[in-house]
């Protein structure tokens, strides 16, 4: 979805402007398709496990999701070194705001170096949040939402505190923090949570036929819905409409059921994403993700321009890092045991 949202084949002058092209361009819904799926990863595997110890935890989560991204972020700053013109100071800022995975809070920056890694600033907010998160839950599950809720209103507060700044876009308007941070997106997180909870509580005990259908139904609607709701008007000013659909109710009544059916229900569906060759690809995922803007494409069209030999060759890529690099960085990194 992300791939089709950046590269759709349907964004030709002939089609811009038309309903086809606005149901595509609301295919950045992925993100939050991800951030839902990792709540209820992050939940499901370290919930009310006895054994666990928050230096390993946050090890793991590190060592997950940053040797491919520092790799992969330093090709791409030794590209930019050769082929476009920077200060070195702005070249160093940018550099470090990128590694250290902080760029994420600066509007002028976000989309810096392997842009849609803006998402793994919001991802490692998550990790760190995690934990503190589990042991007020455990005391009242309540307190998803109200952590939802709190999250939110420190959102605004901060943006209300720091949009004057003028600091390197540093949370300066709501807008981009609802969007492009954890304050805006915790709901999506939170959904993944509470669809945890509900799996280990259930035991197989709840079974049901139709939640598949039902998810996989309410989130075509709400992404048919948000051409309707933009996210900001032709006069620059938000529209909060589309963030509700996007960030609350998609990952709730949408997203939420589709990944119960998946674990509870046999359909075609699940059965093809079961499949080895989906397997593969769900692994490479994430490697597939940081690469398919950037370097490795700006090399593809010096030979080809067409989409689909594009997302294929991506995709290959993706597995060759996955299998040669990111597996094998993964498993040394976690045999190092913390002191």
């Amino acid at each position: 979805m992300v791939f089709i949202y950046h590269y759709f084949p349907f964004n030709y002058s002939n089609l811009k402007g038309t309903f086809l092209a606005d149901f595509f361009n609301e295919f950045h819904t992925g993100v939050t398709v991800f951030f839902v799926l990792s709540g209820f990863l992050i939940t499901h595997q370290y919930y009310n496990r006895s054994d666990f110890n928050f230096l390993s935890y946050l090890k793991k989560r590190f060592f997950r999701i940053f040797p491919l991204y520092f790799i992969l972020t330093t090709i791409t700053f030794v590209y930019i070194a050769f082929y476009k013109t920077h200060a070195i100071l702005v070249f160093l800022k940018m550099y470090l705001l990128n590694i250290t995975l902080l760029r994420g809070f600066f509007e002028n920056y976000y989309l810096s170096g392997i842009a849609q890694g803006w998402s793994l600033t919001v991802e490692e907010q998550f990790y760190l949040i995690a934990p503190l998160l589990f042991v007020l839950i455990k005391k009242n599950k309540n307190n998803i939402l109200f952590f939802s809720v709190v999250f939110v209103v420190a959102g605004f507060l901060l943006v209300y505190l720091c949009k004057d700044l003028n600091w390197y876009g540093f949370m300066n308007h709501y807008f981009f923090m609802m969007n492009f941070t954890f304050f805006g997106r915790v709901f999506e997180f939170s959904a993944g949570i509470a669809l945890a909870l509900l799996v280990k509580n259930n035991n197989d005990n709840f079974q049901t036929k139709y939640a598949t259908l039902f998810g996989a139904f309410f989130s075509l609607v709400c992404i048919f819905a948000l051409p309707f709701f933009k996210s900001e008007t032709g006069n620059g000013k938000s529209h909060y409409a589309g963030v509700i659909i996007n960030n609350l109710v998609l990952p709730i009544f949408g997203i939420a059921p589709l990944l119960w059916g998946l674990i509870y229900e046999k359909t075609f569906f699940s059965s093809i994403l079961s499949g080895k060759i989906f397997s593969l690809l769900g692994k490479s995922s994430y490697a597939f993700y940081l690469i398919h803007l950037g370097v490795f494409v700006t090399f593809f069209n010096f030979f080809y321009s067409n989409y689909i030999l594009l997302f294929v060759f991506l995709n290959l890529i993706a597995i060759m890092l996955y299998l040669k690099v990111e597996k094998p960085l993964h498993t040394f990194f976690s045999q190092i045991k913390h002191r």
